[in-house]
């Protein structure tokens, strides 16, 4: 079934339940189109979001050995040695992730950001 638009106002039509039909009406106006049968195969979904934002925190990050590696200079050792590292998007989407470094060594941990 291809989308309908409404002759009065050209609201996208949606499928109503109308005295025990359902057809496509436009919600804004109320001016209803031709029947659906069963065989216009409607499927509906909601879909609610959430505004609270979840944020994944490393307790241990000492237990997981599946975080990538990479040679660096820790600033607190002052050698190059293994860090772990992982990105966090902390700014805006349009702006690059915040990535985040750990000495395996001393544990010290450092961000860089683009």
């Amino acid at each position: 079934m291809a989308m309908e638009f409404c002759e009065e106002c050209e609201s996208m039509l949606k499928p109503t339940k109308i005295d025990g039909k359902y057809v496509m009406a436009c919600p804004k106006c109320g001016t209803g189109k031709k029947g659906i049968t069963e065989e216009d195969n409607i499927l509906t979904q909601e879909i609610k979001h959430s505004d609270d934002k979840e944020m994944v925190i490393i307790e241990n990050p000492d237990e997981i050995s599946t975080m990538p590696t990479k040679p660096m200079r820790c600033p607190k050792c002052k050698i190059v040695v293994d860090t772990q590292y992982w990105a966090v998007q902390t700014r805006s989407g349009d702006e690059a992730p915040t990535r985040f470094y750990r000495c395996t060594k001393c544990k010290q941990t450092w961000r860089e950001y683009d």
